[in-house]
């Protein structure tokens, strides 16, 4: 309520959202013969290789293009923080939180294989699970790493990477429905609170890593402003280099910025990033690209 400034009929409206998935067409494995059955809806005005998807995920799940890796189930709004990265041909880039690895292999996808791709996870199982993903979708990974991002400066030499993502560890609220329990059962304030001091932590350990003339973009899937505005807020204020470039996707529940929160009144810059509000096809997300200035 008091981040769209609506009322509670409202937002719980918006909680209640049932979700649909999309797809993404893998460029690293589709053929000029390939079509795609009529479980693919239209293609989304800023990503041609996007469709929504006519049916639910378990129809499709063992469908040859999906097994083949020629198509990747994914939600529309994790194609965001790849388009605000723009990876090119080149680039040496770091993935920090990469597992399952969705963002990972687009990234290898829009370069076609052509950047210096490295992917980290702290979780063994979850980098075993982003290394068959990579290798099923035909991306190219140069370096995994299993790291604690809170330590990845000392862990890899500063200043090395022309871009990095930084999709964080958040409390996932933008994958939440307020009419299932367990998807609250581990909700709280305290626990926002826990993850914010953790996103600042890698944030500062992503920006010590960036090159300058750099990008970083920091994403979540979740709603909080502790997690998003007031991240991006604290890497402003204690970096001098650190500028937000504007993003300027025009899609149907990208929402305005918090401009403050709980008493603390953040960069105005930060109304250059992307905030989502629930819908049915694109859920909410939050974006952010910072330069770092030469």
């Amino acid at each position: 309520m008091a981040i769209l400034g609506v009322e509670e009929t409202a937002a719980l409206a918006l909680l209640a959202t049932e979700r649909r998935q999309s797809i993404r067409i893998n460029p690293l494995h589709w053929s000029k013969d390939d079509t795609l059955p009529d479980w693919a809806g239209p293609a989304y005005r800023w990503l041609a290789n996007g469709h929504t998807l006519n049916v639910p995920v378990s129809d499709i799940r063992n469908h040859e293009l999906v097994t083949s890796g020629k198509v990747f189930i994914q939600n529309a709004a994790s194609w965001l923080p790849v388009l605000a990265l723009d990876p090119q041909p080149g680039d040496k880039i770091l993935d920090i939180c990469a597992a399952p690895g969705g963002k990972t292999s687009h990234i290898a996808a829009v370069t076609n294989n052509q950047a210096e791709i490295w992917a980290n996870d702290n979780s063994r199982p979850r980098l075993a699970k982003l290394r068959a993903n990579m290798a099923r979708l035909g991306a190219n990974v140069a370096q995994y790493t299993l790291y604690d991002a809170t330590q990845l400066s000392r862990k890899l030499a500063g200043g090395q990477f022309h871009k990095i993502l930084l999709d964080a560890p958040c409390s996932g609220e933008g994958l939440m429905n307020i009419n299932r329990d367990k998807d609250l059962s581990t909700w709280s304030v305290a626990h926002i609170k826990r993850l914010q001091q953790l996103q600042k932590r890698i944030i500062m350990q992503a920006w010590q890593l960036l090159k300058p003339g750099g990008t970083l973009v920091y994403s979540t899937c979740t709603m909080a402003p502790e997690e998003n505005e007031a991240v991006v807020d604290y890497l402003l204020r204690s970096q001098e280099n650190a500028t937000i470039a504007p993003l300027e996707f025009n899609l149907p529940n990208r929402v305005s910025p918090i401009q403050g929160w709980n008493g603390k009144t953040y960069n105005p810059d930060i109304a250059g990033a992307i905030r989502l509000k629930p819908s049915p096809t694109i859920e909410a997300f939050f974006v952010c690209a910072i330069l770092k200035k030469i």
